[in-house]
């Protein structure tokens, strides 16, 4: 099929949604850009995770997730940087539970009846992987998680992730953002959890 055909399929399927892209899309593909290159070729489709917090959904590569916790307890910590909330006892491990909006520079909010935790896997539990997925490296040996609203589903990732407008990275620490996918019902923004989970040295006054 050639690109002329693709994009006029594409132009079809979202027609059917009845979903329009917003004008910074628009002119991507008016423009025929090329999307950046993904950070490491992958030979099998990558799964993404999808989760919801602050009326926004976000999505991060499923081999990072070690698991999901139900409405954690949560242990508060005295002069601990804003970004983390508390810290979770886990099977005779302690986790420590990040604030993802504070992580993501955006106003944290308190935790609803419904939040998730969810965890990630630690560089040992990486290194067992074949392969392994991006930022691996960067990694820590402590077990590490965000508080989520909400789960959402499992998808495959596109071949191209387009880079996010402007507009959604106000205030937002672009270091933790890949790009983001169109969806139907709004953006899911993609983030880097290698990036996410190196935590700054700043501590609460």
């Amino acid at each position: 099929m050639s690109r002329i055909q693709g994009d006029a399929h594409t132009a079809q399927a979202l027609a059917l949604t009845h979903f329009t892209l917003p004008p910074f899309y628009a002119r991507l593909i008016s423009a025929r850009l090329d999307p950046p290159p993904l950070d490491r070729p992958m030979s099998a489709p990558t799964q993404l995770l999808t989760f919801k917090t602050q009326g926004r959904w976000y999505a991060c590569d499923l081999l990072w997730v070690r698991e999901i916790l139900r409405q954690p307890a949560i242990t508060p910590v005295d002069r601990a940087p804003l970004t983390v909330r508390g810290l979770i006892h886990l099977r005779g491990q302690i986790l420590t539970a990040l604030d993802l909006d504070q992580r993501l520079g955006l106003q944290a909010q308190s935790s609803q009846p419904s939040s998730r935790c969810v965890v990630f896997k630690s560089t040992v539990e990486l290194a067992r992987l074949a392969l392994p997925p991006a930022e691996s490296d960067m990694a820590g040996t402590d077990l590490l998680g965000i508080i989520v609203d909400e789960v959402g589903d499992i998808l495959t990732r596109p071949d191209t992730v387009l880079p996010p407008p402007p507009e959604l990275m106000s205030g937002m620490d672009h270091a933790c953002v890949a790009g983001v996918i169109p969806r139907p019902l709004g953006l899911i923004t993609v983030l880097n959890i290698g990036a996410l989970l190196s935590l700054p040295a700043t501590a609460n006054s």
